[in-house]
């Protein structure tokens, strides 16, 4: 069966269609996945329609400590936890979750296969993730500033992969066999239509590729990647920057 494909109304934030998406979901028992600092994990608590309890996992120690300190709710906890090798048994949740963490994974198929085998049957698996078809040239400078980004994180030994296409993303989860509704944020500024010159933002990426700039000196291509750096400051300001579009899939197991 096709996906049910939709598009955020014009206009409206990334946020508002996570809400959207989300308010109309009964979460139940919900395992999210690479939940990182817990940011995600809180944007379930407000906007799911309800759910029983919340679990995130993720395989690094210090993401658990603050997800830990950012969520003091007694239906939610966060445990350390390969999200390609997870301690649970199968059917044991009615919702799994996995935002913005794909390209952090060392292999895609693993995970998603294990997040199929824990969802229960009539289950829902939601899955965020931006992809690298943005339509404006803005859209281009985000795109290519996060995988510099990821080039820097990668030559300091962490995984940061470069993200996938809209085509490539859809691909792997229509593998999964489930029955897909598919949701799609244009990108953009503050919302679609932002100015890709505004000052603050521009101040705002220019720290963060200070910030890298100086993580970068850790590594043996240091001279190599902040060149990069600074051809990507210039492109910044010259032709701006805007959001990188998102796709959110959710999909109902049989």
């Amino acid at each position: 069966m096709a996906p049910d494909q939709r598009t955020a109304a014009e206009g409206s934030s990334l946020d508002d269609l996570f809400r959207q998406v989300l308010g109309g979901l009964r979460g139940g028992r919900v395992l999210d996945l690479a939940t990182g600092q817990g940011s995600f994990a809180g944007l379930l608590v407000e906007a799911l329609q309800g759910y029983d309890q919340i679990v995130g996992v993720d395989s690094y120690a210090r993401a658990i400590e603050a997800a830990r300190a950012a969520i003091r709710d007694p239906k939610v906890h966060f445990l350390q936890m390969d999200a390609g090798h997870l301690g649970f048994p199968g059917a044991c949740f009615d919702t799994v979750t996995l935002s913005a963490s794909l390209h952090h994974l060392d292999s895609i198929p693993p995970v998603l296969a294990e997040a199929v085998r824990v969802l229960g049957p009539g289950g829902c698996l939601l899955l965020a993730e931006m992809h690298n078809e943005g339509r404006t040239e803005p859209q281009g400078t985000a795109v290519a500033l996060h995988h510099w980004f990821g080039a820097v994180d990668t030559a300091r030994g962490m995984v940061h992969n470069p993200t996938l296409s809209r085509g490539a993303l859809l691909g792997v989860v229509e593998a999964l066999g489930l029955d897909l509704a598919v949701y799609d944020w244009p990108g953009g500024g503050g919302d679609p239509g932002g100015d890709p010159l505004d000052r603050e933002v521009l101040a705002m990426y220019d720290g963060v590729i200070d910030r890298y700039q100086d993580r970068a000196r850790e590594t043996d291509a240091y001279e190599a990647l902040r060149a990069q750096g600074e051809a990507l400051r210039r492109r910044l300001h010259e032709v701006g920057v805007q959001r990188e579009p998102v796709v959110i899939v959710v999909g109902m197991k049989g």
